[in-house]
């Protein structure tokens, strides 16, 4: 982890329903176009988060 707090300050957690509407049309798209079964798209997703959550700070 990044020590950065899970639940920020002023963060709406009602956006997170948004965020996973927005996920699964995604998903659902990923997986139509790569011909690829819910198992890949859930690995593909864990190695995504993985990175995001220790991608380097923007200058």
């Amino acid at each position: 982890m990044t020590g950065e707090p899970i639940d920020p300050t002023g963060f709406n957690p009602l956006a997170m329903v948004d965020m996973w509407e927005d996920m699964h049309a995604l998903v659902a798209a990923w997986e139509s176009k790569h011909s690829a079964n819910p198992a890949v798209a859930a690995a593909a997703l864990e190695e995504f988060a993985a990175a995001l959550v220790q991608r380097p700070k923007p200058f």
